[in-house]
């Protein structure tokens, strides 16, 4: 597909990569690097519990700069067969979401950050644009972190 799509030969793909992994590896790895770094940053201790309306803003300015520039990457890891790839990412957020939400039921937290992947999911796949995925990144955190008064006290 790659080789079609840049109208050269398939064998000539090979002359700048060894394998199909270093083909998935160019293309995902800086999208990984990207979500894995964020994670840390976010659900450090100065932003972990602490959401409040200006760091929603960061936090949802920054995810959408990095699901733009990533878009295709992330998407090529959710869809390919790479599950170990997808758990480990899965498996970041749960651990981000649980960590930062001060309810003490673990399993409700585990289904929160649950919702919150599809979320992030359905964003990546039906917006296009870097405005509009802010837009919806920042609804989600706004009504994640502050709930439907946070939503609304900013559409006013």
């Amino acid at each position: 597909m790659i080789a079609g799509a840049c109208s050269i030969s398939k064998s000539n793909i090979y002359r700048y990569f060894r394998s199909k992994e270093e083909i998935y590896e160019t293309i995902v790895g800086p999208a990984r690097q990207s979500i894995m770094k964020l994670i840390r940053r976010f659900g450090s201790k100065e932003y972990a519990g602490n959401y409040t309306e200006d760091k929603i803003n960061e936090v949802s300015d920054v995810l959408a700069k990095v699901m733009s520039e990533y878009r295709s990457g992330i998407l090529i890891m959710l869809k390919s067969g790479e599950k170990k790839e997808q758990e480990t990412i899965r498996a970041a957020m749960s651990d981000f979401f649980v960590a930062g939400c001060p309810l003490r039921d673990k399993e409700f937290k585990k289904q929160v950050a649950s919702l919150m992947m599809t979320a992030y999911i359905d964003i990546l796949l039906n917006c296009r644009e870097e405005d509009e995925m802010r837009h919806r990144l920042w609804m989600l955190h706004s009504y994640h972190y502050l709930g439907l008064t946070g939503i609304k006290r900013r559409e006013i």
